[in-house]
């Protein structure tokens, strides 16, 4: 709901401030006031193209700022945009051509408060400004006619479950096509490696052996040596050490003290005992073997070069790779998974659509009974209205439907869509028309009707002022008409007259409230010469504006 509106040097404007209410706003005054020009204001709001000629003479800069009571934090906060317990817009526009917007006083884009706009703002007059001229707005109200609006969420929710998955299987597939170049060079290392079949420990081992093997002369000639002069030559440490311990005993016998160097001389030829004897079990056990030299000495090599290819740890490489390899496997078995859950949602989604597609289809020749009804009411009694219907394939968020409303005002005319209608008079009424009909859950939001008195007066206006009287109860509604028969079923009045202040024209807007919303009633009735009798019909208007207001509570 608009609850407050600033504008500034914007064409006949210099400095202007309203405060609306809740309920019916009507504006009033000459021709050529500026009644349009707060409408086009309006619709700066609402993302309309902005243009430097619309600032007023002298200035270099126009501005047009509004505060809304609405609660559209789901919307700010996806957007990127703080929400605030009030939604303050702002449109700057400047001769250099740099304009701005700001929404609660961060700056956006138009782009940003267009998608904003349709729940705050309906501006009835003007082409490019009215949601229900929008495919997917006649949609949303018809859902909202049709009582089918959970049923069109379910589709929603199930159409971007089937989008989700399918971006899903999209990167898998795009993944597991370059995982299957990858495989082939996985499976050329896993074969290459497991060919080779290496062990734990294997490469340190061969190269141990490889080094006994190739130095067999070396270690036989060792052994063999230390072998002859530890025991068997007859030189040999043993042969001695022997003749050493049978002198010491002898002498023991006249000097005791020799007994320990006795025993350790004795445990010092069963170490050497010992020693001589693993020397000749370790040179028996060396052989020149040429064949195992060269079987050693290739597989070394083999090995070698795995590892500079792979790693140290060709195990260890040889897992890494079989586990890549699986997952490769699993991506696999995933995309099944994903293209079975999309075939599954694609089958849910065809039901709840086709289900939903029956409900609105069937509603719709209900609306057009009634939307007919009403425009005979609003002086257009040959109108034609209907929903056009076409199928969309494949089905998309909205399900399976294009609505087209369209509408023939004059007899032997072919219904067209609202867009081509060029009356915007008429256009205005219409919408008066679907509104009256329809629901909508955006009841804070503000309509705002221009030109609806065009071409009708009398009863006519009556009914539309009545309407729109009915209207306000479920949304703000601002009105700029020239009729009093419309203007006295309004809860609050505007005056808007056009001045001239030192040598300046300006647009004045004030309030009217008892005998001076009267005068201008009387005005608006019977033109500049207002009389008695004038005034006594207008107050009758009123009573009987503030009678069917009671009725229709």
């Amino acid at each position: 709901m608009l609850r407050f509106l600033r504008v500034r040097h914007f064409a006949l404007i210099d400095q202007l401030e309203l405060h609306f209410n809740p309920g019916f706003n009507l504006l009033s005054g000459e021709t050529g006031a500026g009644k349009s020009i707060l409408v086009d204001a309006l619709g700066l709001l609402a993302g309309a193209k902005a243009s430097a000629e619309t600032i007023r003479t002298g200035e270099t800069r126009a501005i047009v700022e509004a505060i809304f009571e609405a609660d559209l934090r789901q919307d700010l906060d996806r957007l990127g945009l703080d929400a605030e317990d009030e939604l303050i817009i702002r449109r700057e526009i400047s001769s250099d051509g740099r304009n701005r917007v700001y929404i609660n006083n961060q700056p956006t884009t138009v782009a940003v408060l267009k998608e904003l706009a349709p729940a705050l703002l309906d501006i009835h007059g003007q082409h490019d400004q009215q949601s229900l001229l929008d495919p997917s707005s006649q949609l949303t109200l018809m859902d909202a006619f049709a009582n089918s609006t959970e049923l069109a969420a379910s589709v929603r929710d199930i159409d971007a479950q089937i989008q989700t998955t399918q971006t899903e299987l999209t990167e898998l597939l795009l993944e597991h096509a370059r995982s299957v170049e990858r495989l082939d060079f996985l499976s050329f290392q896993r074969d290459e490696v497991q060919k080779a079949n290496p062990k734990p420990g294997e490469t340190d081992e061969a190269r141990a052996k490889l080094d006994v093997l190739s130095h067999a002369g070396k270690l036989l000639d060792a052994a063999t040596l230390g072998y002859d002069i530890l025991y068997d030559s007859d030189a040999s440490v043993s042969s001695l050490l022997g003749q050493t311990q049978r002198a010491l005993r002898d002498a023991a016998q006249f000097d005791s003290r020799l007994e320990p160097i006795i025993e350790q001389g004795e445990s010092a030829r069963i170490l050497i005992q010992e020693i001589a004897d693993a020397l000749r079990a370790y040179s028996s056990r060396i052989e020149a073997d040429p064949g195992e030299l060269e079987r050693l000495q290739s597989r070394l090599a083999e090995l070698e070069r795995l590892q500079r290819k792979y790693g140290p740890d060709l195990l260890g490489h040889l897992n890494r790779v079989q586990v890549e390899m699986d997952s490769i496997g699993l991506t696999e078995s995933r995309k099944d998974e994903l293209e079975a859950k999309i075939s599954s949602l694609t089958r849910e989604y065809n039901k709840a659509a086709e289900a939903l597609s029956r409900k609105r289809r069937s509603a719709s020749k209900t609306l057009e009974e009634r939307v007919v009804r009403e425009l005979k009411s609003l002086a257009m009694p040959n109108a034609r209205f209907e929903v056009h219907w076409s199928d969309v394939s494949p089905g998309r968020a909205r399900g399976i439907d294009r609505a087209e409303l369209q509408i023939s005002a004059n007899p032997g005319e072919e219904p067209r869509p609202l867009d081509k209608i060029a009356s915007g008079g008429e256009l205005s009424r219409i919408m008066l028309a679907l509104r009256t009909v329809m629901t909508d859950d955006r009841s804070q939001k503000t309509l705002v009707f221009d030109e609806v008195d065009a071409g009708i007066g009398g009863k006519a206006a009556e009914t539309v002022g009545k309407k729109l009287q009915d209207l306000a109860k479920r949304y703000q509604v601002l009105c700029v008409t020239h009729l009093a028969q419309i203007a006295a079923f309004a809860s609050h009045q505007y005056s808007i007259e056009k001045l001239v202040l030192d040598g300046r024209t300006v647009t004045h807007v004030e309030p009217l409230t008892g005998p001076a919303r009267i005068e201008e009633l009387a005005r608006m009735m019977s033109g500049t010469r207002v009389t008695d009798a004038a005034r006594e019909h207008i107050r009758e208007l009123l009573a009987q504006s503030g009678k069917a207001a009671k009725a229709s509570k």
